[in-house]
């Protein structure tokens, strides 16, 4: 799967998606465990699923693509308020 694929089927802009790729930026856990399941991680996606909020793990991810005022995700229709990504430590 190309990297603008698993980014359009996990709702992660693909810019944002690809300097996750090179160590520049990082993914919130709820970014994570979408693009953990679209590309059928499923141990992450187990591990991750109970530290996210139930209308979130519970779901499919998400099919939207990205948004143009969030370089990392778009906004899920069952999902709550996107969090920014943390920053990246040093």
């Amino acid at each position: 799967m190309s990297l603008r694929a698993a980014a359009a089927r996990s709702g992660i802009d693909p810019g944002h998606l690809s300097k996750v790729e090179r160590g520049e930026k990082q993914l919130s856990l709820e970014a994570l465990y979408r693009l953990a399941v679209v590309v059928d991680l499923d141990e992450l996606a187990g591990h991750l699923k109970p530290l996210l909020p139930e209308e979130i793990g519970a779901g499919p991810a998400c099919e939207a693509g990205p948004s143009a005022g969030n370089d990392e995700e778009a906004a899920c229709e069952a999902a709550s308020p996107v969090e920014q990504s943390a920053p990246h430590a040093k």
